[in-house]
């Protein structure tokens, strides 16, 4: 069975500075007309740094969406036509101070697929060298470490929330027993 929709048109009806938001009229597999309302945006990148101790370092963060303070992994936009890589260098240092020796690329991920057009990148950083934390404007947030088996441990019983977070964690820690 061919599931593919077909684009007839788009109304654009928000332009921000962090997405926009279109109407699609669609053409649907059985021939009938449809709309879908989409959230388009340039994507991102996470990153879970972990220390020579087996220590994690998440983020707390208020999320005004949810009136209340996540434990995220750091994470950031990718601006229009930037590499994920050079991303995930940048935030790491941003939000958390560290740089890091070692890299690994953990996949990607569609986030809310039925909407919302981003894709984020995953990342485990290794190797890690502290320095000083260089917030964007507007940006507050508390670095916090946790062993990695304790932080897989809150996820798994609903501490950790996120859903970004939630795979890179799962990822990293298949990759470190080797499993992917």
């Amino acid at each position: 069975m061919d599931l593919k929709e077909t684009q007839l048109s788009r109304e654009e009806a928000y332009t921000g500075p962090v997405f926009t938001v279109t109407r699609d009229e669609v053409l649907l597999p059985d021939g009938t007309k449809g709309f879908r309302d989409l959230v388009h945006s340039t994507g991102g990148v996470v990153i879970l740094p972990l220390d020579g101790e087996g220590k994690v370092t998440l983020v707390r963060q208020f999320r005004y969406a949810h009136g209340r303070v996540l434990l995220e992994a750091a994470a950031g936009k990718l601006e229009k036509g930037e590499e994920p890589f050079p991303a995930a260098q940048r935030e790491l240092r941003e939000e958390t101070g560290y740089t890091a020796d070692k890299w690994d690329f953990l996949g990607a991920i569609e986030t809310s697929p039925g909407f919302l057009t981003e894709k984020l990148y995953l990342y485990l950083a290794r190797g890690l060298t502290g320095g000083q934390m260089d917030l964007d404007e507007g940006e507050f947030l508390e670095p916090v470490r946790f062993g990695l088996e304790e932080a897989v441990a809150m996820a798994a019983d609903g501490r950790i929330s996120d859903a970004k977070t939630l795979a890179v964690l799962l990822r990293a820690r298949h990759l470190l027993k080797g499993e992917i």
